[in-house]
């Protein structure tokens, strides 16, 4: 995202720039927001009330914005809100299954939202023409963001690494003295898991983006219908 608006900006073209960033901001607000209301929606229909204790019920963004979750996605283009803390010791179903729903809601809805958007691009893209408003172009640009983050979102959070999705995934996935040993491991670590998790995007963010961009590029050009 900083790079993208530092070249619209050494370009001079700073209407474009504006349209970038405005499609990120709504991009990350409705995409967060959504992302973390699932998981607490989710967890609070297995029988867990601490989503609704701690105020996570609700698409307000402002209840899901994790700072150093939002500075990954303008430094690096991926990241996560704020976690929703929930008992899986309430769930009425197994923990680890129940954990693994949660988690993986959040990804899923993001990529209901990127899909919504994306349905709506395969409608507004046939009616452009050269003569068209511009305003129908900054439309389909923020559109775009839309669907690029939201699929970003959901598969950088899908990384088996606490605490993102994926490893919460993960333990409902792997054998049981297995899937013991992994959640020990990550019961070990999770006090450095954000720590470790910033020093790597910020020292190997280029590599993960590089390792993300091709299933991302291909989600996003199947849901807008790209050739």
């Amino acid at each position: 995202m900083i790079q993208i608006l530092l070249q619209g900006l050494r370009s001079g073209d700073i209407q474009s720039t504006v349209i970038v960033l405005v499609g990120y901001i709504l991009a990350l607000l409705v995409g967060i927001a959504l992302h973390e209301f699932a998981h607490a929606w989710v967890a609070y229909r297995l029988g867990d009330m601490s989503p609704v204790r701690d105020g996570r019920l609700t698409i307000n963004p402002m209840a899901h914005l994790d700072p150093f979750g939002t500075l990954l996605i303008v430094l690096v283009g991926f990241g996560y809100g704020r976690p929703v803390m929930v008992n899986p010791y309430a769930f009425r179903i197994d923990r680890r299954t129940g954990m693994a729903l949660v988690a993986i809601a959040g990804p899923i809805t993001n990529i209901i939202i990127a899909v919504a958007f994306g349905i709506s691009m395969r409608f507004l893209l046939p009616l452009w023409t050269p003569n068209a408003p511009q305003a129908f172009e900054w439309v389909i640009q923020i559109f775009y963001i839309m669907v690029s983050l939201n699929v970003g979102l959901a598969l950088f959070n899908m990384i088996p690494f606490p605490p993102l999705d994926g490893s919460k995934v993960l333990l409902a996935l792997l054998p049981g003295n297995m899937a013991y040993s992994v959640e020990r491991f990550y019961i070990q670590t999770q006090q450095y898991g954000m720590i470790v998790l910033l020093l790597l995007m910020w020292f190997g963010g280029s590599f993960i983006g590089a390792l993300l961009s091709g299933p991302q590029t291909a989600l996003v050009d199947l849901i807008i219908g790209s050739h």
